[in-house]
């Protein structure tokens, strides 16, 4: 009951520390990332300008993504007003099959409505919203940088630590490669599907196909319904500019993707690197998602490795990875006993 109680505890702090908690965990999540290039560096070059290197390959590519998100909301943001009449035409349509199912609704509602007041609505939010994302994105890579440096003597300073006596190094640098493969395998899919997603959009006439592709590319990262919410915005903007059948096609265009991507190919070839249940993925998702909100969905899959593989090490927790594990490695571990 103290453990458990003492496990709320820890939950409860989580949650309400997630603006301190939340940008750790990604610049900690980036440092294991950078881990292997820092690695590959240091094999040719010194310390010092494996660090600098890596710490660039970061700082370039948050860059980039930020310019290229910030250019493609531009974009739409300054397009979003072209499709009045597309939204006029759709409110025509929509008030006529009311009328003809007797559910009519007054013609004020219909005409007060202004596409206009959506983009005045979030100017203020968007723009308090970028700001925080710049400010958050600042501070995840100074911590980045600090843990990059540092990367040397973590291991030494774990090792001669007592109080993890019983956590072997060896351990830690199992689950950093495990997260590693994992968000190699992910990052690759993930752009994959993106670059497949703004061929679509371009392909059936959308438009805004780099923010299509990059909204793809970020929320395939979420387990399971990622791909689904990424689909939601461009289905909806192609059946009011363009039409039904667009819509169809697109929708399908995205499952298609999805089906051979996010099932076919990224399960056999992910799931050697991560090692969970299917059920976990889904629930871990759940989990850290009310834990830390939607950056928690997003880690939700690295996270739970972590956790599996520390609890592996534990005679009290070994029922926790085994609850955590995939049920190929919970026959193997059968096997060998």
């Amino acid at each position: 009951m103290v453990r458990l109680a003492a496990f709320g505890v820890f939950l409860v702090v989580l949650h309400l520390g997630r603006p301190i908690v939340i940008p750790v965990l990604l610049a900690t999540l980036i440092a294991i990332s950078l881990s292997k290039i820092l690695d590959l560096g240091e094999r040719v070059l010194p310390h010092w300008v494996a660090v600098v290197i890596a710490v660039l390959a970061a700082v370039a590519v948050v860059t980039v993504l930020g310019f290229l998100t910030t250019r493609a909301a531009t974009d739409f943001a300054l397009a979003f007003t072209q499709y009045r009449g597309d939204f006029d035409r759709l409110q025509s349509e929509a008030a006529s099959w009311l009328w003809a199912q007797g559910l009519g609704i007054p013609a004020t509602a219909v005409e007060q409505f202004d596409p206009n007041d959506i983009v005045r609505g979030l100017a203020v939010p968007g723009l308090t919203i970028a700001v925080s994302v710049v400010s958050a994105g600042a501070l995840v890579l100074l911590i980045t940088v600090f843990l990059v440096v540092e990367s040397a003597s973590i291991s030494q300073k774990l090792g001669g630590t007592d109080r993890l006596g019983r956590m072997d190094v060896k351990v830690l640098k199992s689950a950093a490669r495990d997260v590693q493969r994992y968000l190699l395998i992910k990052t690759v899919t993930s752009a994959t599907t993106g670059l497949l997603v703004a061929g679509l959009t371009s392909a059936v006439g959308l438009g805004h196909s780099l923010l299509f592709g990059l909204l793809a590319f970020v929320l395939n990262y979420i387990p399971s319904i990622g791909s689904i919410l990424a689909s939601i915005p461009a289905v909806a903007l192609s059946l009011i500019t363009l039409g039904w059948l667009p819509a169809l096609g697109l929708a399908a265009g995205y499952f298609l993707i999805n089906f051979v991507i996010g099932i076919l190919i990224e399960p056999r070839w992910a799931g050697q690197a991560t090692d969970l249940s299917p059920s976990v993925v889904v629930l871990s998702m759940v989990f850290w998602g009310f834990v830390l909100g939607p950056i928690g969905a997003l880690l939700s899959v690295p996270l739970t490795i972590i956790v599996r593989i520390i609890a592996s090490q534990s005679r009290e927790w070994k029922w926790l990875a085994m609850l955590l594990s995939s049920p190929r490695s919970v026959a193997r571990a059968a096997d060998g006993v």
